[in-house]
Order: C-alpha cells, then sequence, then structure tokens
C-alpha cells in the first residue's frame, strides 16, 4: 500500500475504534439505566475521550506500521522487548494525561481517570489486530503481484520460443520451395529471392511485436502468395475479401502464413487440382469486435504423404492464441473443405 492508502486507513480505523470503545458511553443519558450508576455524562468530558481515544490510535498505527513484521518474525526478540515497552509507555502517557484531565476537569467516577485505563488498552489491542490484518493483506497483494509477474515472464518465455519454432519452420520451407523455382525456371528465382527477401524483412523487422495490424498481416500474405505462385503456378490460388474498415484489426504476427502453409502441406496442389484458399471475415463491419472472426479456408483434396512437419503448425497457432488474446481458435472441417476461424483483437 501506499503512504496516501495507509493514511486513510489509519485515519479510519482510529475513528471506528474511537466509536466502538466510546459510543456506548452514550447510555449513560438514561438516567436509571445501568451506565447511568458508574458514569455520569458530561459532553465535555466525552468529546474529550474521543480525542485522547482517537489521538492514541493514530500514535499506535503510525509508531508500529513498519514494525508488525518485527512482532511476528523469529530471532527479533530484543527489537520485540524494545517496541513492546514503547508501546506500553505511549500507553502509560496516555493514561496519565487523562488520568490528570480527570482530576482537573471532570467529576470523579467509580472507575479511577473515568475508566481510561481499561479504554486506551482495549484500543491497543485492537490497533494490533488491525495492524496484523493490514500486514496479511500487503503479503498477499504481494504475493499476488509477484504471481502475476512470474505468470507473465513465463508467458513471454513460452511465446518466444513459439515465435522462434514459427520462423524455421518458416526459413526451410522456402528453401525447399527456392529449389524447386532453381531447377524448374531458373529465370525466375531471381524474381523468387527479391519475394523471399521482401517477406523474411518484414518477418525480421515486426519479429519485436507480438500483434499486428491486419492491414501488416495481410501484406505479407500478398507477398507470399506471389512467392507460391511462381512455384505452383495456376495449381495455387488466394482470395483475400476483407473491407478496408477492418484494416485496424489485430492478430498474432505470421499467423495467416502459417495457416497456408498448413494448407499446401496437407493439400494436392497442382493445375489439375488447384488449391484454392479464401480469407474473409465472418461478421459485419458495424457488428462487435468480439463476434467478428477471420476466416481461413481451403478446398479439402489431402495429399497420400503430407511433407513431414514439425508437428507445430495449428498447434503452435493456438498456443500463441491463447497467450495473446486468451482465446483459441477455431477448427472446422467439412468433407469438401477446411476451415480455421481466428479470433480478431
Amino acid at each position: 500500500m501506499n503512504a496516501a492508502t495507509h493514511r486513510k486507513l489509519f485515519l479510519y480505523s482510529s475513528l471506528f475504534i474511537t466509536l466502538t470503545m466510546n459510543m456506548p458511553r452514550l447510555l449513560a443519558l438514561r438516567k436509571n439505566g445501568l451506565v447511568a450508576h458508574f458514569w455520569h455524562f458530561d459532553l465535555t468530558q466525552l468529546l474529550f475521550d474521543l480525542l485522547m481515544t482517537f489521538l492514541f490510535c493514530l500514535a499506535i498505527f503510525y509508531f508500529n506500521k513498519d514494525r508488525i513484521k518485527i512482532f511476528l518474525s523469529n530471532g527479533q526478540l530484543p527489537k520485540q522487548l524494545l517496541y513492546t515497552l514503547i508501546n506500553l509507555l505511549i500507553l502509560g502517557v496516555f493514561i496519565a494525561i487523562s488520568f490528570a484531565a480527570q482530576s482537573a476537569f471532570f467529576q470523579q467516577g467509580i472507575f479511577p481517570a473515568g475508566g481510561s485505563g481499561f479504554r486506551l488498552t482495549v484500543s491497543l489491542l485492537l490497533a494490533a489486530i488491525e495492524l496484523r490484518v493490514i500486514l496479511m493483506l500487503e503479503e498477499s497483494r504481494a504475493r499476488e503481484i509477484e504471481n502475476q509477474q512470474l505468470r507473465n515472464a513465463y508467458l513471454k518465455a513460452e511465446l518466444e520460443i513459439l515465435k522462434g519454432q514459427l520462423n524455421p519452420h518458416f526459413f526451410f520451407n522456402s528453401l525447399s520451395s527456392l529449389s524447386a523455382v532453381v531447377r524448374e525456371d531458373p529465370p525466375k528465382a531471381q524474381q523468387y529471392i527479391n519475394h523471399l527477401s521482401r517477406v523474411f524483412r518484414y518477418s525480421l523487422q515486426r519479429n519485436d511485436e507480438d500483434l499486428i495490424s491486419l492491414k501488416e498481416e495481410l501484406n505479407v500474405v500478398r507477398s507470399y502468395a506471389e512467392l507460391l505462385k511462381m512455384r505452383y503456378e495456376e495449381g495455387f490460388d488466394l482470395q483475400i475479401t476483407i473491407d478496408e474498415s477492418q484494416y485496424a484489426s489485430r492478430v498474432p504476427h505470421m499467423s495467416l502464413q502459417l495457416l497456408i502453409e498448413n494448407a499446401l502441406k496437407h493439400n494436392i496442389a497442382s493445375a489439375a487440382k488447384p488449391l484454392k484458399i479464401e480469407i474473409s471475415i465472418l461478421g459485419t463491419p458495424e457488428g462487435r469486435k468480439e463476434d467478428q472472426l477471420l476466416q481461413v479456408k481451403n478446398n479439402l483434396q489431402p495429399v497420400h504423404f503430407p511433407e513431414p512437419g514439425a508437428g507445430i503448425g495449428l498447434a503452435n497457432l493456438n498456443e500463441r492464441y491463447k497467450i495473446l488474446m486468451h482465446r483459441e481458435i477455431e477448427i472446422n472441417k467439412t468433407a469438401t473443405s477446411f476451415i480455421v476461424k481466428l479470433p480478431l483483437n
């Protein structure tokens, strides 16, 4: 807790203890009541006792606010005895002042000093309980902050691992594609390298960001699609139907490219049986953002022997979504298509 919170807490706690210890004495207003037999009601004396109890509680709170841990720790016996004596000294000083004021200005009652010794002693016990509760709350809050920091550090480390897995995956697939282009059409290899460098430049420059705008993601996907068209020609087709008003939405970095790679790895892509991928948004632009999903759909024509992979594909992407957006992707497979729906931020 900060200093301002401590001040408010000590002020309100002192006021509560003061009222608790002194308000029952208002019963002396009933002349035939039990309290009236022991204490004669005097408004001036009541106000004085209220002030003394309030100041005593404040003194106890402020003296012990940084020392309550010492009372509860082991191996601090000398300091514990010293602080206990100081608390008792503070108690004695306030009792002495109350006794002197009672003798000089107020009517003597059945209890010495108007019962101030008992009242202030009980106030000391209540203040000690309050300080113990405050310490427990502060320790609980500190543990919560520490656990949250540990969770954030763990999630950040896990995310970096997942991103580190993604880029090598893309890198080796790209080299494999480049090898095929070089064999089939050497002049086209230079163009392929230019597109490839553009995609990699984007990947490296944006690698420090976890969520990026949909506009940036689509731009790199279009560049990546050019690479694939150079390799597959009529065997690959990408259609993007997204309104520009949706471009500000954010998605995990390089997520669409991974889905395209996944589709190519598991499906036939040839001139006779072209692989068609559609990227669109489900939900209207004026609708609620949390109801809108980015849909990546491809026709299903599975290969008999899929390319070997590191097993990170969709599971990797889903983990990144859980870490970054606390939501999961949706996967639907029909007899003719494979659909992945991505939440938008």
